[in-house]
């Protein structure tokens, strides 16, 4: 009986084999693992997490003995840091003096045309070193002078006498004075001189540059 027995056990072990599972009870699913239910303090697991046992098979393919929490791509905490663009700046050029004779060539003799002081133009570009072509022909660029566009704001003649001259420079040609207290309407800056106009003593209209140390 008792060889029966034996033989009998060893037949159904051969017949239905099995896997001993040295953890916690719970059936596995197809990939390997299953949720702790049991004793998950015991195992070193929480309630309810999932995990693999011998050898299961993540669904990316790899073998985990416990399922970790999907992990988030980091993000890059440093965002690009924004870049200051500086303002573009608008300058106007202009003639500085009463009369700038324009030319057809610079060889010419003979003037088509002259501008007047203040009179603005755009420089197309010449072929000429010391020459500005525009749109009338061509002009000496030493009769020019150019400021850099502001908001036009209004200061005031702080001296006795506020000289205006032709181009931002104290040595360039005087034309007039403003007396103090004069308000001078400004639109203009350039080499520490403001752009402006005003009334002179005797009423007419001044157009030039006056220092910032003399009109604020």
């Amino acid at each position: 009986m008792k060889k029966t027995l034996c033989t009998l056990f060893l037949i159904l072990s051969i017949i239905l084999p099995f896997n001993v599972i040295e953890a916690h009870p719970g059936r596995t699913d197809a990939n390997g693992g299953h949720t702790c239910r049991t004793n998950c303090e015991k195992w070193g697991l929480q309630y309810g997490e999932y995990h693999y046992h011998n050898g299961g098979k993540s669904s990316n393919g790899s073998s985990s003995s416990h399922a970790s929490g999907s992990s988030k791509p980091s993000s890059n905490s440093n965002p690009q840091s924004k870049q200051t663009v500086a303002p573009t700046v608008q300058k106007k050029t202009i003639v500085a003096v009463d009369k700038g004779y324009v030319f057809s060539s610079p060889y010419d003799s003979n003037a088509i045309t002259s501008l007047w002081y203040g009179y603005e133009i755009k420089d197309l570009g010449s072929e000429y070193e010391g020459y500005a072509f525009i749109e009338q022909g061509y002009i000496s660029k030493s009769l020019l002078a150019q400021y850099a566009v502001i908001k036009a704001k209004t200061v005031n003649v702080q001296a006795d006498k506020g000289y205006f001259f032709s181009t931002p420079s104290a040595s360039s040609l005087n034309r007039g004075y403003a007396v103090k207290g004069t308000a001078v309407t400004i639109v203009g800056e350039g080499n520490g001189f403001y752009y402006g106009s005003t009334k002179d003593a005797n009423g007419n209209t001044l157009v030039g540059f006056i220092s910032k140390t003399v009109a604020y």
